[in-house]
């Protein structure tokens, strides 16, 4: 039974989940979202390419994509389709003005991180938004994420790439998208060990491999990619 205090803040201040609508309760409120729809948040199970992650390869060895042309970086993982609540919840915190998200969704990242079995990183640093968008839209969605993710792991958070691709990859074609180079992500920092880079969405790669090209040529010893979600991918790797 919801308390005196909950109930007169409830009518005061009416509280509808972001994502379903549905009344929702102050003492269960994450985020703005209810419990429910955190619960139907699908996730990828089973095995998984160890390089690029993709999740139809059901086998522990790298698929053949990946064998054939195997990308800058070691590998890749997200928590999974973007489809469904977990694509609501991305659009609500790049698009809806909702960065408290920002937090339970980077646990979402941390819990794939260790389900993965990966190392702990030396850096954690993120795709950047061009200067336009972050500024239209008050921040940068992946670099939110990587703050929260480094506070979990307890790795320092660099923002160490910059984004000289003016137009937009969303919509482009793929073959548009497997053209971009590393001079579209310089590295501003020097850098060592493992690095792991964060995005909210994996779709087909380009925008990872073209990043951990330079992060790499910064100095990183490797590159693991961790994403909240991944498209359905036509194809392979690069």
């Amino acid at each position: 039974m919801a308390t005196l205090a909950e109930a007169v803040a409830q009518s005061l201040v009416p509280s509808a989940c972001a994502i379903c609508t549905a009344s929702l309760p102050l003492s269960a409120s994450r985020a703005g979202v209810c419990a429910a729809c955190w619960d139907a948040v699908e996730r990828h199970a089973g095995a998984s390419c160890p390089v690029c992650g993709d999740p139809d390869v059901a086998e522990s060895l790298p698929c053949l994509a990946c064998r054939v042309v195997p990308p800058a970086f070691a590998a890749a993982a997200s928590v999974g389709p973007y489809r469904g609540v977990l694509r609501e919840l991305v659009l609500l915190l790049k698009h809806g003005g909702r960065d408290e998200l920002a937090t339970p969704l980077a646990q979402m990242l941390a819990d794939t991180f260790h389900a993965r079995g990966w190392p702990r990183p030396r850096t954690v640093t993120f795709v950047p938004t061009t200067f336009w968008r972050r500024l239209r839209r008050g921040h940068d969605q992946a670099e939110l994420l990587a703050r929260q993710l480094g506070r979990a792991l307890a790795s320092p958070v660099i923002p160490t790439l910059r984004r000289r691709v003016r137009a937009a990859q969303v919509g482009r074609p793929r073959h548009e998208r497997l053209q971009l180079s590393p001079a579209a992500f310089p590295a501003r920092a020097t850098l060592s060990g493992l690095v792991l880079l964060v995005d909210d969405v994996f779709t087909t790669g380009a925008t990872a491999h073209a990043c951990s090209r330079s992060l790499r040529r910064a100095g990183a010893e490797a590159v693991h990619v961790l994403t909240l979600a991944r498209t359905p991918r036509s194809g392979g790797f690069p």
